[in-house]
């Protein structure tokens, strides 16, 4: 007798075909999804190292709070708080898609210029904080911007103190109402922030900033005069 070996039709092949690529259309968003879940809990740690780092700084000086690259590039916090981190990586977050490190760029986090020496009113000094785990010290500067902090202070044109130079610089909010200067949708429509206490925590930018127009200014949790 002769022996005679079958092996699977076109039909059968088809519909194997079909059930393969019908379970990665299921899976593949499932791993993106996984993917960009660990990015963002990689850069919530750097945040949280950040955190810790400006927090022992302010312990070996006083309370007093790092210094941004205005006026002076050297001063920049990114550089005097690498005692403290003894790691350059922690400064860029893995879903900072940024094409101009090399030309500046240097960090995918931003300090709250209401901590800097040319703020209307300066807080440069932990002190002058009544609730240090409620306001934004740090968080998530926008892709390919180039300073090390942001300006809220210029965000609400009805504000008193707003600095004339801030005219110059608006404007401030896309479309949606979201600041140009930050990535407040980087991280599943949020973005991490690190307060003055060097917590850290994820946020959307609707639970972190809201208008309060009885009050004369913004009632968001970037502005230490709002406690």
């Amino acid at each position: 007798m002769r022996r005679t070996s079958s092996g699977f039709t076109l039909v059968e092949l088809l519909v194997v075909i079909a059930i393969i690529a019908s379970l990665a259309a299921i899976l593949f968003p499932v791993f993106a999804q996984a993917r960009a879940k660990a990015r963002a809990i990689a850069c919530l740690s750097n945040s949280r190292q950040l955190g810790l780092a400006v927090a022992q700084y302010v312990m070996d000086y006083d309370e007093v709070l790092p210094l941004v690259s205005f006026p002076s590039k050297a001063n920049t916090w990114t550089a005097t708080v690498q005692p403290y981190t003894k790691n350059q990586a922690i400064l860029r977050c893995p879903d900072d898609t940024s094409s101009n490190w090399a030309a500046g760029r240097l960090s995918s986090y931003a300090v709250n210029a209401w901590f800097t020496p040319n703020a209307p009113t300066q807080y440069t000094a932990l002190a002058q904080v009544a609730m240090a785990a409620s306001v934004i010290y740090l968080t998530e500067n926008a892709a390919n911007r180039l300073p090390d902090h942001f300006p809220p202070y210029c965000w609400n044109s009805r504000d008193p103190v707003i600095p004339g130079f801030c005219s110059l610089m608006a404007p401030f909010f896309d479309a949606d109402n979201e600041p140009l200067a930050l990535a407040s949708r980087r991280h599943q429509g949020g973005m991490n922030c690190i307060y003055v206490d060097g917590h850290a925590k994820w946020g959307r930018w609707s639970q972190i900033w809201f208008e309060a127009p009885a009050a004369g200014v913004y009632d968001g949790r970037f502005d230490p005069r709002q406690q």
